[in-house]
């Protein structure tokens, strides 16, 4: 927790402050161009990988970066997609995939085994 503490604390100090106008834009309106749909690994840290800049993507993070197929109950993942193209006017969805993803790994080969993290959610319904 001190870590995570420090870097807020070193991002109001450093980052802020030489990011003030991009940060004010920010806090009245968003306009991404694009929606991104990825894993919540931990790993898998998108303005990082694609050097965009905060506003830039829209984002939906779930385990496995899954999109359930529509239907009439709306969920998160079909309300955020809605969202993002019908009122952001997102013009690009992308389905970003990661190497070594558990849940992946889980419904590949319907091992949901003891030892497996995804089996703790599971077995726990």
């Amino acid at each position: 927790m001190q870590q995570i503490i420090e870097g807020f604390i070193r991002f109001q100090k450093e980052v802020f402050p030489q990011q003030i106008e991009l940060f004010k834009r920010l806090s009245v309106a968003q306009s991404p161009s694009t929606l991104f749909v990825t894993c919540s690994d931990s790993r898998v840290v998108l303005e990082l990988v694609t050097q965009a800049e905060p506003g830039a993507l829209f984002v939906i993070r779930n385990a496995g970066n899954i999109v359930p197929s529509y239907g009439p109950e709306p969920g998160g993942v079909s309300v955020t997609v809605e969202y993002a193209v019908a009122v952001l006017g997102v013009r690009d969805i992308v389905i970003c995939g990661h190497s070594n993803c558990d849940a992946m790994t889980v419904i590949s080969t319907c091992d949901i085994g003891a030892g497996n993290p995804a089996s703790y959610s599971m077995s726990a319904r």
